[in-house]
Formats: structure tokens, sequence, C-alpha cells
């Protein structure tokens, strides 16, 4: 137990104490104060920014009001007529943001536009209420009851409804929570590897293996960079409860900091410590195995390639199947498969769509692969830091009988 607590210890103040892992610690301090400080940002470039100025030339006979226009975007101008390339050199001066013509065709109107890039939500606004105009123009040709005209005015009322018991903003938070794990897990794990074969090749291994235990050795070592992940992860959302519990920054309503807020409670971020901690475990003790296979450090980046690759098909899986359906069979069938399940539980939870039978399933699981793993590393490892050369996976197999 000694042993491990210095190689423990070692790794650990080495991890913490690189310039990379400050300069990342304080990138993300930096992104959580970012985070909450965005509303205001873009609520002052918003402001900053000149009103959108339309101009519409009517060619018909319906009654257009700049007043009512303006209240629904931007400031307009309707004129009976202009030249057209006029308005296309105010436009290449930014003096103009856009320009319509409404004109008369055969049995309909006709709407020709001029933007340099088309704003949808301005154009369905102006063809709705050109629609209400024609509506309003041909009740007071045919003498229909006025009652019967607020009727056709009355607008659909329409709003996006969630199928799960979460936000829709909530689908970022998860795009971000699986691309942290997912890079955390990969440097991390590299990181592992490479402190490994570092040892290996400059032939300090055969020293620290008349000192310390292989198997001892190896865990310090995971357990070592392991703290060193974990407190990053700490220190970042130690930052989002102190951004959201302070009072600093004025929060908008329905904004995708609120949601943030009321999506990550303490028992998510229970969640996400847990399953981050069991992801690490499950690729380190591989990216371990693989960094005493290795001679140099140089031949790292093929050997931990088939990791990676499970890795990345683990993250497109997620992205590709699990995201869109999170209650479908796939999202089931990788909720069960230890490089998945990390990813496609914290998923489900967020979403609200996994029982607690099935997370405490889950976590059987992954556990029991993380003591085969670690059993199959305790047994390789030993072997493979005292060969000088690099270890095939033909040896592998072999040691492994």
């Amino acid at each position: 137990m000694r042993n491990f607590s210095i190689v423990f210890n070692t790794v650990f103040k080495e991890a913490v104490k690189t310039k990379a892992y400050l300069y990342i610690t304080v990138g993300l301090v930096a992104l959580s104060l970012l985070l909450f400080a965005s509303p205001a940002i873009i609520h002052m470039f918003n402001k900053n920014n000149p009103d959108e100025t339309f101009k519409i030339i009517n060619y018909t006979a319906l009654e257009l009001s700049e007043q009512e226009l303006t209240g629904l975007a931007g400031s307009w101008k309707i004129v009976d007529d202009a030249n057209i390339e006029d308005l296309k050199e105010e436009m290449k001066a930014d003096a103009l943001t856009g320009f319509f013509v409404l004109e008369d065709q055969t049995n309909m109107m006709h709407l020709n536009i001029y933007m340099p890039k088309v704003n949808n939500e301005v154009l369905l606004t102006l063809e709705s209420y050109i629609e209400q105009k024609k509506v309003e123009l041909i009740v007071s040709r045919q003498t229909i009851d006025m009652g019967v005209l607020q009727a056709l005015k009355t607008p659909l009322q329409s709003s996006i409804q969630s199928l799960y018991e979460t936000k829709p903003n909530a689908l970022l938070i998860i795009y971000g929570l699986i691309t942290i794990m997912f890079l955390a897990i990969s440097i991390y794990g590299s990181n592992v590897a490479t402190a490994i074969s570092s040892e290996k090749s400059s032939r300090v291994m055969e020293v620290m293996i008349t000192k310390v235990a292989p198997v001892p050795m190896m865990y310090g070592k995971i357990l070592g960079i392991g703290l060193a992940s974990l407190t990053q992860l700490f220190i970042f959302m130690g930052a989002l409860l102190l951004w959201a519990n302070i009072g600093v920054f004025d929060i908008p309503e329905d904004s995708f900091v609120q949601t943030v807020m009321e999506t990550i409670t303490w028992e998510t971020a229970a969640y996400i410590l847990i399953f981050f901690i069991i992801g690490y475990f499950i690729y380190a003790t591989l990216f371990a195995i693989v960094g005493s296979m290795v001679s140099r450090p140089d031949d790292l980046a093929s050997a931990t390639m088939p990791i990676m690759i499970f890795l990345m098909a683990s993250l497109a899986v997620e992205m590709l199947f699990v995201m869109d359906s999170p209650e479908g069979k796939m999202t089931n069938i990788t909720s069960y498969i230890p490089f998945t399940a990390p990813m496609s539980v914290l998923i489900r939870i967020v979403y609200n769509t996994i029982t607690p039978i099935e997370i405490v399933v889950s976590l059987l699981v992954m556990i029991t692969f993380i003591a085969l793993f670690a059993a199959m590393a305790a047994k390789i490892y030993p072997r493979g830091v005292l060969k000088s050369d690099s270890l095939t996976f033909k040896e592998l197999l072999q040691l492994n009988r």
C-alpha cells in the first residue's frame, strides 16, 4: 500500500504541475464564466447593431401601413414607385437591409424579394401581414360581417413541445457533456499510456520495478492521472455553481444558461461524476496495457489506434442513434455495452428515459468489465514493462493464456 501511495502521489503532483494542465484548468474556468456572461454579451452586440431597414414597393390596391410593419420587425418604408437599381446600390452601401416589390399578377399577387441573405423570420412575418391585408380588402369589397373578419384575422398559435421531460435547449447540454467526456477520456487515457511508455523507454522502469511492484505502479498511475482529471472536472463544475449562485449575471427566461442551471441538478452532477469515473477506468486500463507494450512513445499513435477507434465509434453511435432516440432499441443495447454505456446512460438520465433499476444494472455491467480489464492488465503489465522492445498482439495473447 505504501508503494502504491508513493506512485499515486508522485503521478498526481506531476500531472497538476504541468503547464498544459494549468492552461486547460484556467480555460475551463474562463469557459464557465463565458457561458454565464454570454446572454449579456449577445445583448450588448445586438444593442450596438443598427436596426434593420426595409422598403416595400406596393403596386397593388392593398393599404399597407409602415407603423404596423415596423411593429412586426425592423424599420419599414412603403413607396409606390422606385428605381430597382438605386435600391440595390443602397443595399450594397449598407443603407438598406432589403426591399420587396409587391405586384398584381393574373388572379394572384406576387412578392419579389431582394435581400443579400434571406431572413426567413422577416419574410414569413411580411407574407403573413400581406395575407391579412388581402383578406381585409376582399372583406371590404364583399361587405362581410366584421365578426367574420376578426375570426379570419386570428392567427394560429403554435409552440414546440418536447417528447421528453426536458427542454429543447437540453440537447445542446447533452452535446456538451458527451463531448467533454470524450475529450477527457481520450486525453487522460493517452496520458496514462504516455507516462508508462516514457519511463519504459528511458529505462527508469527497470529501476522503479525493483522498488515498487508492477501492479501497484500501474494502478498508482491510473488513479493519479484520474484524480488530476477529476480535479479539473470539480473546478469546472464548481465554477458553474459559483456563477449560478452569486447572482452577478442576469439570466434571461428560457435562455440556454437557464436551461443549464435547471438541467444540471445536484443529482445529475453526481451521475456525471460517477459515469465519468467509470468511463475513464474502462479506457485507462486499456491505455495502460498499450503503454506497456510499446518500447518508445513515438509508437503510441499506432498502438493506441484501436482504442481510439472504439472511443470515436462510441461517440458516433451516441450522436447518430442515441441522441435522436433516447428510448430506442439501439439506446437500450448501448446502455449495457461497456465502451458506450457511460455516454448512453448519461444521455438517458438527462432525458429522464431510464429507470433506477436500469442504471444499477448498467453500473454493475461496467464495473464487471472494469474488473476484467484490470485483471487482464495486472497479468500483462508486469511482463510488458520489462521487455525492452515492443510487444505484439500475438505475444499479448500468449501472455494472457
